[in-house]
């Protein structure tokens, strides 16, 4: 017989994402089971050093970490001219921390609040009943199990572990992740850096890796590449020989990966919300995912509370929640993922030009980013740089092409935005919202 648990809320996924929304619900008297697949010890192992922003910690009612958990408090970031002559600061603090030991502060809170948590468990199937999700199955180490109750959330990063097992017709992409639209971050850990070298957290315009604090006098190098894991660590190594050689000691390597997708339609069904990776909801200019998915656990906690009170758990019932997320954060992100990524990927000599002028590679223009979550371009703005670019283009230093290209993103960008503000009300107006949707992002 498989053993059976019950709850108001199961979250699947103990990450930052599921244990923060556990650890608010148990706060509001919601009896709340999480399950982990891996040791609760493990969960953030795989990327092991984070970099959080100082300002969300207030924002979402989270303790300020502490040593040994917090490794550094950055005051500002800086970031390179093409050349690597000189650069400017991003003036926005944050936290370099132990992301095992923050999930575990985060789990902590959980059980205070009366949480409960399981590890070893893997999510094999989703319960429909009655075109309900009601739960998943699954193993516990090793013995098969099944987990009720009125809401199942999906918090389970990339995986996806419930959203692609729902049944289709069921109202929520359950496609997975696409190789081609997953961005994966190789990272090596060095200690013993010879003097020479950068210190503090460095990124460099035309240049794909970065360079941070790590542990103690330690640098994390970095580089983000879509496709595969491989992919990224290739890359990765290139550009740390052809850069740095082989600075200090390596002490260990790390991989990550994040999705660069457009959001899902709707991120709740009946019986059922995703949240975090698990729906895209990461940051579209870092691919940073747990500050933004604490975002809509805000939000999705208090749909959640309140469709438990008026016993209404069907999509319907959750529809507030689509529409508070993407008429805000998501439209945001919509904006900046149609516009940002391919300027980034501008020839350096244009980006550079784009730097010397103050255009989007500037302090301004990354502070407004980190701090609002979308770039500072209204219209009046926007013609002065058109100005500013089509006078590079007389001068031969910008091409044509490249101020076409961007003008046109520009005007995407502000199609998208205005499209999520205007997300339907109810779910009679996704399939017309949808199928605009589609059109914009060309999939």
């Amino acid at each position: 017989m498989a053993q059976t648990c019950t709850a108001d809320v199961l979250i699947v996924g103990a990450g930052p994402t599921g244990s923060y929304l556990g650890w608010k619900l148990a706060q509001a008297g919601c009896d709340v089971l999480l399950l982990e697949a891996l040791p609760l010890e493990k969960v953030g192992a795989h990327i092991e050093v984070i970099h959080l922003d100082q300002v969300r910690f207030d924002e979402f009612a989270i303790p300020h970490p502490l040593p040994p958990e917090r490794l550094h408090l950055v005051p500002a970031n800086r970031v390179w001219s093409i050349d690597g002559s000189e650069h400017f600061e991003v003036r926005y603090p944050f936290y370099v921390a132990n992301m095992p030991a923050f999930v575990q502060r985060l789990h902590g809170y959980v059980r205070q609040a009366g949480g409960r948590i399981i590890d070893h468990a893997r999510v094999e199937d989703a319960i429909i009943d009655n075109g309900f999700c009601c739960g998943v199955r699954g193993t516990c180490a090793g013995e098969p199990f099944e987990a009720r109750a009125r809401i199942t959330v999906d918090a389970s990063g990339t995986a996806g572990a419930v959203r692609t097992r729902l049944p289709d017709g069921f109202g929520v992409e359950n496609c997975p992740l696409p190789p081609e639209q997953t961005f994966f971050c190789a990272l090596e850990l060095r200690d013993d850096i010879p003097a020479g070298f950068p210190t503090d957290n460095n990124s460099f315009l035309g240049a794909p890796g970065f360079w941070n604090k790590s542990y103690g006098d330690g640098a994390i190098l970095g580089i983000i590449a879509p496709g595969s894991a491989d992919n990224a660590r290739n890359a990765l190594t290139q550009w740390r020989e052809t850069t740095y050689g082989h600075p200090g000691r390596l002490v260990a390597r790390r991989v990550g990966c994040s999705p660069y997708r457009r959001a899902p339609s709707s991120y709740v069904g009946d019986g059922f919300a995703g949240v975090g990776d698990c729906v895209y909801q990461n940051k579209a200019f870092s691919g940073e995912g747990i500050t933004s998915g604490f975002t809509a656990c805000s939000i999705a906690q208090e749909v959640i509370l309140a469709a438990l009170e008026q016993g209404d758990v069907s999509r319907k019932g959750l529809w507030e929640y689509n529409v508070r997320y993407l008429r805000g954060q998501g439209a945001k992100f919509a904006g900046v993922m149609a516009f940002l990524f391919p300027v980034n990927g501008l020839p350096r000599q244009e980006v550079d030009y784009l730097y010397r002028h103050k255009i989007i590679f500037c302090q301004e223009d990354y502070e407004y980013l980190n701090l609002h979550y979308e770039l500072n371009l209204p219209p009046a703005r926007w013609e002065a740089i058109c100005r500013q670019l089509r006078a590079g283009v007389q001068e031969g230093a910008f091409s044509s092409n490249s101020l076409q290209l961007m003008d046109t993103l520009y005007g995407l960008s502000r199609r998208l935005k205005a499209h999520y503000l205007a997300y339907p009300d109810t779910p009679e107006g996704l399939p017309a919202w949808s199928t605009v949707t589609h059109s914009l992002w060309g999939y």
